[in-house]
């Protein structure tokens, strides 16, 4: 059963117009989202294909803090955190299938749960949700997504809207997303356990301060690094836990690293 990277989700507690701005200033493609009325969650995209950041952020606070969505639950819990990445979620057509399979990996599964979101323009998207907890494990999964539209109609659409389109600084597609880990050995068992991943062997990324070792998925991979000494990485691992930290991003130009409300940026010729 394949699973491709669908989207990132960078937390912001600020209007998301704002993380908009910001995010274009570094010569993004950046699109208003809209609201998650049951949620009082609003968000801002960026999409790469089919592959996205979502800035999401809390539009009504009262709501929010009421919401069962452990997403939303989180997003509210890391307020104090301060702004930064995460968490992701992985697109699937086999939702059931996954939540059987994941029961039997010993994961507490959640849903699915039915999403909505009302454009700018009136109309309604809708998708589902499976959320995962390790009860063995203090690393947090990834959530599932289900969306309502096929693949080719969401391109089509998406296209059309003018959601999907070139980014200025020539990016092209979400080559990794990086997570800082306490313990790399213990994180790619638990990855492995969750998805029946390979993994490659380790390897140290100079830049982030960490060994490394990143397992492959649809289209993309998943980069689970260990701090080793200060550097990027054992500051994100400090500030904000073992969460995703890093976004590495296929370009057709020169290479540039941005830090852009709290979570990094790389742009990597490939």
């Amino acid at each position: 059963m394949d699973l491709a990277l669908d989207h990132i989700v960078h937390f912001v507690h600020r209007a998301p117009a704002e993380a908009t701005e910001q995010f274009r200033a570094k010569g993004y493609h950046v699109v208003a989202g809209g609201r998650h009325a049951m949620w009082g969650t609003w968000n801002s995209l960026s999409y790469f294909g089919l592959t996205y950041v979502e800035f999401l952020a809390v539009e009504r606070q009262a709501l929010a803090k009421e919401s069962e969505n452990p997403l939303i639950r989180q997003l509210v819990a890391d307020q104090k955190r301060g702004e930064g990445l995460g968490q992701i979620a992985l697109r699937t057509r086999q939702m059931d299938e996954w939540a059987n399979r994941l029961r039997q990996t010993g994961l507490k599964v959640t849903g699915p749960v039915a999403g909505s979101r009302m454009r700018e323009d009136g109309s309604t998207i809708r998708w589902r949700m499976l959320f995962l907890d390790d009860p063995d494990s203090a690393l947090q999964p990834p959530f599932l997504i289900e969306w309502e539209e096929s693949d080719e109609e969401r391109v089509k659409d998406l296209t059309s809207r003018g959601v999907i389109a070139p980014h200025a600084n020539g990016a092209k597609s979400i080559q990794s997303v990086c997570y800082a880990v306490s313990d790399l050995e213990e994180a790619v068992g638990r990855w492995q356990l969750w998805f029946g991943w390979e993994s490659s062997e380790v390897f140290t990324d100079e830049q982030l301060g960490a060994k490394c070792r990143q397992l492959e998925i649809l289209g993309s991979s998943i980069t689970l690094c260990q701090p080793v000494g200060s550097g990027q990485a054992s500051n994100a691992l400090q500030a904000r836990g073992e969460r995703p930290f890093a976004v590495k991003v296929c370009t057709e130009s020169k290479e540039a690293q941005d830090v852009v409300l709290g979570g990094m940026y790389t742009l990597l010729p490939c």
